[in-house]
């Protein structure tokens, strides 16, 4: 579940079936003639049309959700047009103190996030963070960078990421939300060491879909330093 900032949501439509031992409507007179079955070969072409219509349109209905379950990332990922371009920059007091930027963490992978305490979904994404912050801590090639959404939050967000274990970088930026075309909380977005933005995730991150979007640049050689 993502909370949209706009309250928008995503309906999936698809076919729907029709019960299970409903009748079909037949139209037309029946035969008065005794002992004789009425003629209805087209009421059953008809109902032939429609349940293989009805079939074809299911078939179809299931190969559109594999397709985009099975989309390459540089497709599912492309619902943001800072993807590919530099990272609008992200600066601003550290919410447990201190300053940090996002340029100062250049040549490693980092997962700029937006959270707020407020929102359910963001704490329910968090231990994918932690998860993510702690395999990579050991070999500093990839980090959490948190940016609170809501600046009047920033103070409580501090101690809500600091009472988890979530003890990386965190500031707050009011301008972030803006440059980033924010519409929906939490909202990550995967910068390469080269400081362009790889990907955009609208709603939780999945810490082992984050490795492997960074195996797939290694692999070909995108967003290095």
């Amino acid at each position: 579940m993502q909370q949209d900032v706009s309250e928008a949501s995503s309906p999936v439509a698809g076919p729907s079936s029709p019960r299970s031992g409903a009748a079909s409507p037949v139209a037309g007179p029946s035969s008065p003639v005794a002992g004789r079955q009425p003629r209805s070969r087209p009421h059953r072409r008809r109902r032939v049309v429609l349940w293989s219509s009805l079939g074809v349109a299911a078939v179809v209905a299931v190969l559109i959700g594999l397709i985009a379950y099975a989309r390459p990332s540089s497709q599912t990922l492309a619902q943001s047009v800072l993807v590919g371009k530099p990272a609008p920059p992200v600066s601003g007091p550290g919410l447990t103190g201190g300053h940090y930027s996002l340029a100062q963490f250049r040549g490693r992978w980092v997962l700029v996030n937006f959270m707020a305490t407020w929102c359910y979904p963001c704490a329910q994404e968090l231990p994918q963070l932690v998860k993510f912050a702690d395999q990579h801590a050991g070999r500093g090639d990839a980090m959490v960078f948190t940016v609170a959404y809501d600046p009047s939050d920033a103070s409580q967000l501090g101690k809500f990421l600091a009472a988890r274990h979530a003890h990386w970088p965190a500031v707050n930026d009011p301008e972030a939300s803006v440059s980033y075309g924010l519409t929906v909380l939490p909202s990550s977005f995967l910068v390469a060491p080269d400081g362009s933005v790889y990907a955009y995730v609208p709603g939780k991150v999945n810490a082992a879909e984050l490795d492997r979007w960074i195996g797939q640049a290694g692999a070909q050689g995108a967003g290095r330093a």
